[in-house]
């Protein structure tokens, strides 16, 4: 897996409140590139009518998914009446939210939209072969206790070599970030995975895994049996 500037999703003005001014430009300078990577490879592999079947892997392996799915977003946001994009991809940039610092005409990419939607199906399709949890297989977290909870990790917050669905679920043990009501956002727990111990912040998950959708794999580790999820005494997971 190539090693990328991380992909900073915060604001200018939070990087100057955080002292991180020189990680924000560094993400900026590789958006740039990014988008220029993926305008040199349209017009390199787009031959007789079609894309080659590879032509998206190198640009996600040089830049990571997250910034090169925010790079289309942000060209499919500035295009929503364009009807040479497909419904379901400008649908896809529509949902695009990011700070105005970070929504920079730099990104957009001069190329045919017939072109460059069909590079945006191409790495859309590397990204469904992930298989990743979405909100489709979540419970919304909003009003909710967490601890107790497995939950499901946002992938914009895991590296691309993580971004699976067993690295997703997350067992929420304590912290005031399980309290819909508390202050703080601190979420401790385990990864169900490999039990690594980590603190996420409330807003890091999706949601609550549907207890419908959670994989046999888990209800064995955690001891789960027909029902619904609740802690036990042991610290493990019954379904009653």
């Amino acid at each position: 897996m190539s090693e990328y500037v991380p992909f900073y999703e915060y604001s200018l003005d939070n990087a100057r409140h955080c002292n991180e001014v020189d990680q924000w430009r560094a993400s900026h300078k590789a958006n740039l590139d990014c988008a220029a990577a993926i305008k040199k490879v349209i017009g390199a592999n787009f031959k007789d009518n079609h894309f080659n079947s590879d032509c998206a892997d190198a640009v996600i392996k040089e830049f990571g998914f997250d910034r090169v799915n925010f790079i289309l977003q942000y060209n499919l946001k500035k295009a929503q009446h364009d009807e040479r994009y497909s419904a379901e991809n400008r649908e896809w940039g529509k949902w695009l939210y990011a700070p105005n610092s970070n929504m920079r005409t730099e990104y957009l990419i001069n190329e045919h939209p017939v072109l460059l939607n069909a590079f945006t199906d191409k790495v859309r399709s590397e990204w469904d072969k992930l298989n990743l949890f979405d909100g489709s297989h979540c419970d919304d977290k909003t009003g909710v206790n967490l601890e107790g909870k497995i939950l499901v990790v946002n992938p914009s917050c895991l590296k691309d070599e993580y971004k699976t669905p067993e690295d997703q679920l997350f067992m929420a043990t304590s912290g005031f970030g399980c309290s819909p009501t508390a202050s703080g956002r601190a979420v401790f727990g385990y990864f169900i995975k490999d039990e690594e111990r980590y603190c996420w912040h409330r807003e890091n998950f999706i949601g609550v895994l549907k207890d419908e959708c959670v994989p046999d794999w888990v209800k064995d580790k955690l001891n789960m049996s027909e029902n619904t999820a609740e802690p036990v005494e042991d610290g493990g997971i019954s379904m009653s």
